[in-house]
């Protein structure tokens, strides 16, 4: 009776050595503690101390016991479903922790837990994300935006933002990358959530410094992350924060110092066996040894990474080692060789970066509506309040007339039944306005944005002077947020060209900048 606190009084205050001797004994007598949560308990503890194989192996026996016990707790087994897919993603195994993932979704939808349903969305998400599926990965984040923001669960928002961040990271939209990696960074403090949380938000903000070429804030925050996660003793995400910095080096031009450091994470990869993070930290370490010419140790490291790519399905890293083959083979004056790994290259980086503009206008045209409804309800909203101030004020009036002009009595009684009778319908009215108002944005919010397209008759139905092709073409790209370099590059010309056809358009559309054009398309749609 006294060993259940005291393990329990372990888990809450982070002892987690502690936590896995107790667990050991107990599992040895018998307890009122159930055994499938005795595992638990020890498996987290051993995920806290990140040794993920013991871990791992923890929860599969919390599941054994789980699903064979008498009476089943279905939230236990959502947790250890989750957390075996925690195990293989910082592993690298991703294929294999989307069934662990798909599992607990199963199982919190089947419970109705819209707060482990958002994790869940989260962390497919993290996955798809990781398997360069970004169309997925978004919509599953916004699931679980949806529902963290409806709870106001400011933690899981800090989740939802790191991950985002990670998203834009990927995109190549580093601004908004680092504007979210810092605010996830403000909803959890140090000490609060796990105890890496911390720890990879800030290395978070280091590589999207790194992406940036800012190296000096790059090498404070991976400095940073390197020591949380030195004093946690987590050596899975130290490995990973180590590869950053291994890239840092490069960017520095301190090749002999990359090489140490991205050999300290390889080394650690290559004892747990293949996956990503061993793909991913070959890489790194053969464009080091690139960078300090020893091409042929570089290009055979390469070669046995390509077929662990294809082994794993990893499109990302694969992409990434045909252009560092590529780069290679030119600097042996293979220039055959290099064509073909730029060719391949070229293909993969295509098929992962193929995002719908379609989408992202959808999306910018949402936001602007809802901007638009919601102003409208503000002034439906104090018109209705001005209504019911001139209502008290009018029967004030007619009271004291209905006093005064006792003569016109019946005559005075008809008038104010019938203003009465007018201001009530008017008032309903309103009511019925603002009912009604407020129903369009609940739908706009929960319904389907695939209607909000760009029609080019019907914008030009609305003009004096009509758009070309062309025109419409550069329009629906300056208002899918791509900016005047990035047009130019997808309709093949010169950013004077695009600034040139967005100059007739605006005065065409009678507006002056590109949300106002955003704004016109709504209102012509």
């Amino acid at each position: 009776m006294i060993a259940q606190p005291t393990i329990e009084q372990a888990y809450a205050e982070e002892d987690y050595q502690t936590v896995i001797r107790l667990a050991d004994s107990l599992l040895q007598t018998p307890t009122e503690l159930e055994i499938a949560r005795l595992h638990q308990m020890k498996a987290d503890a051993w995920y806290y101390l990140g040794e993920l194989e013991h871990s791992l192996e923890g929860y599969f026996k919390a599941i054994h016991a789980g699903e064979n016990a008498e009476v089943r707790n279905d939230l236990l087994l959502l947790e250890c479903y989750s957390h075996a897919g925690f195990c293989y993603r910082e592993m690298g195994l991703f294929q294999q922790a989307l069934p662990h993932y798909k599992h607990s979704l199963g199982i919190a939808k089947r419970i109705k837990d819209s707060i482990e349903c958002a994790q869940q969305y989260y962390n497919l998400g993290t996955l798809y994300e990781h398997l360069g599926n970004y169309e997925r990965a978004i919509e599953l984040l916004d699931s679980a935006y949806q529902i963290d923001l409806a709870l106001k669960d400011t933690v899981a928002l800090g989740f939802d933002l790191s991950f985002l961040s990670k998203l834009k990271h990927q995109m190549k939209d580093f601004d908004n990358a680092l504007y979210y990696a810092k605010e996830s960074l403000v909803l959890l403090p140090l000490g609060g959530g796990n105890a890496n949380s911390h720890a990879n938000r800030v290395k978070q903000v280091g590589s999207v410094f790194l992406a940036q070429n800012q190296l000096d804030s790059a090498s404070y925050y991976l400095g940073a992350a390197e020591r949380e996660y030195l004093e946690i003793g987590d050596q899975w995400r130290l490995a990973n924060c180590r590869l950053e910095q291994a890239k840092l080096k490069i960017r520095q031009k301190q090749y002999s110092e990359a090489v140490k450091v991205a050999e300290k994470a390889n080394d650690f990869y290559a004892q747990k066996g293949e996956s990503q993070h061993l793909i991913h930290s070959n890489n790194i370490l053969a464009q080091a040894y690139g960078e300090m010419l020893m091409v042929e140790k570089a290009l055979g490291i390469l070669e046995e990474n390509q077929l662990k790519c294809e082994r794993l399905g990893d499109i990302k890293i694969l992409r990434d080692n045909y252009k560092l083959q590529g780069e290679l083979f030119l600097k042996m004056g293979d220039e055959q060789a290099a064509n073909l790994m730029n060719q391949k290259f070229e293909s993969l980086e295509d098929s992962i970066n193929e995002y719908s503009n379609k989408e992202q206008l959808n999306r910018l045209a949402l936001q602007v509506k809802f901007d638009k409804l919601e102003h409208e309800n503000q002034i439906l909203t104090e018109k209705y309040a001005t209504s019911q101030t001139d209502l008290v004020d009018r029967d004030y009036r007619l009271g004291w007339l209905t006093w005064a002009a006792i003569i016109v009595f019946v005559l005075s009684t008809f008038i104010i039944v019938a203003i009465v009778n007018k201001n009530k319908k008017q008032r309903q009215l309103l009511e019925n306005e603002l009912e009604e108002l407020r129903s369009q944005i609940k739908i706009l919010l929960e319904g389907d944005t695939s209607e909000l397209t760009a029609d080019l008759s019907k914008i030009n139905e609305c003009l004096n002077t009509p758009l070309t092709d062309r025109e419409f073409e550069i329009l629906g790209y300056a208002i899918g947020d791509l900016n005047n370099s990035q047009i130019a590059e997808k309709v093949f010309v010169s950013v004077n060209t695009v600034k040139y056809h967005l100059k007739n358009v605006y005065e065409k559309l009678g507006v002056s900048n590109r949300k106002q054009a955003l704004e016109y398309i709504v209102r012509a749609n």
